[in-house]
């Protein structure tokens, strides 16, 4: 950016101030040329009537932001000024545009509870004496193989006896 003539009667600080001034400047006009370019009307035909709302809020935001830059560089307190009024009112349709925005994606979720009620009840349900023949089979399906489980361990027993008392016998033989 352009550099800020110094003058012998300001201070080096003051200088200073105004040539980062000068530069913030520079910035905001980058930032605001592409929409100074092109007509609001040509952009808001592409969004949607919740994100006109947005750019209209964010552009009153800015003009208002800038006026109260612009009554602090003239030395008038903004915060006495009805333009503070203006910037409140516009952070609260701040605030209900995100609210309206919040409820629109909050809409666009799925409620897993209802889904599940939904495949729940399409899908084919056993009449209640299909259950209890279901449960029947299932039952003595597991009795039988308890069954053969006790029957299993009992046998291991037997032998594990077996074994033990076969070895006493076989040592008193062999001792004699």
């Amino acid at each position: 950016m352009a550099n800020v003539e110094a003058e012998p009667d300001l201070p080096e600080e003051v200088t200073d101030a105004l040539e980062s001034f000068h530069e913030a400047l520079g910035k905001v006009d980058d930032t605001f040329k592409p929409l100074l370019e092109t007509s609001i009307e040509d952009i808001k035909e592409k969004l949607e009537p919740l994100e006109c709302a947005k750019l209209d809020l964010v552009l009153a935001y800015a003009i208002n932001s800038m006026f109260w830059m612009y009554l602090i560089t003239q030395g008038i307190n903004p915060k006495e000024h009805p333009v503070r009024q203006e910037l409140d009112r516009i952070k609260k349709y701040m605030g209900k545009v995100k609210e309206a925005t919040e409820k629109k994606q909050a809409s666009m979720r799925i409620d897993q509870g209802a889904a599940k009620r939904f495949v729940k009840s399409a899908l084919w349900q056993p009449n209640k004496e299909d259950n209890t023949e279901v449960k029947d089979q299932t039952n003595e399906e597991e009795n039988s193989t308890v069954e053969a489980e006790t029957t299993s361990k009992g046998e291991k027993r037997k032998s594990v006896e077996k074994l033990s008392k076969t070895t006493p016998e076989k040592k008193k033989k062999r001792k004699k």
